[in-house]
């Protein structure tokens, strides 16, 4: 093998392993915006929690069932952004965090859009993710499903933020939420943000404003 050969084949065994980063969506996306902290003097606290709840009625799981969350997104710059999705009874069975440029392992692109899918199973009581075309797992769902015999409902997906300074700003789009069954497939949740008759999710600690999507965004120092 000549040199310029040898090189050309590293060169394509490298591209092979880098994810693939997701474009820019079209139409317009949710803006995600934090409190920002009033500016006072004085020995007051304030606890800057965020939280975006989609609710899409409780949905019993068959073991056989895969449920799948896809969306896009670009978390919050610092500290972590939390996906999660939620049992009937309001538990958290599977939580996954954005930080750092890492999430379960896997590289995300801080400022700019993710592919994000999220593949629950059921019968095995685990999920896989993939980022960018990535996939790690099966990360087993949160321990109090055990206690209880298994968690087979969904009813909720969450995005929260306690770390990041007021005036944050997050982005997703194009999210779904769909089971594949033996009666076949039915969808969730289905959200994207082209018209306001959407049904979004309700928001505490900030807002959520459909806008223009940025190709790329700034990182904001304290």
């Amino acid at each position: 093998m000549t040199l310029r050969a040898a090189v050309v084949s590293l060169t394509a065994a490298c591209l092979l392993w880098l994810p693939a980063f997701a474009s820019q969506p079209h139409g317009l996306a949710g803006m995600l915006i934090m409190n920002t902290n009033p500016d006072v003097s004085g020995p007051v606290c304030f606890f800057a929690s965020f939280e975006a709840y989609l609710y899409f009625n409780p949905r019993q799981l068959d073991p056989a069932d895969t449920v799948t969350l896809d969306m896009a997104i670009i978390p919050f710059q610092s500290g972590q952004t939390w996906v999660t999705l939620d049992d009937a009874n309001g538990g958290t069975f599977a939580g996954i965090a954005f930080s750092d440029g890492l999430v379960n392992g896997l590289p995300y692109d801080r400022f700019g859009w993710n592919s994000f899918t999220v593949q629950l199973h059921p019968a095995t009581q685990d999920y896989m993710i993939t980022v960018n075309g990535v996939q790690a797992g099966p990360f087993s769902y949160d321990s109090f499903c055990q206690d209880q015999g298994g968690c087979f409902s969904v009813q909720a997906l969450r995005i929260d933020e306690n770390e990041a300074p007021g005036g944050s700003v997050a982005w997703f789009d194009t999210l779904s939420i769909v089971r594949d069954s033996a009666a076949g497939q039915q969808r969730f949740a289905d959200l994207s943000f082209d018209t306001c008759s959407e049904l979004g999710p309700q928001v505490v600690g900030g807002a959520l404003v459909p806008s223009a999507p940025p190709q790329r965004v700034r990182f904001k120092r304290r």
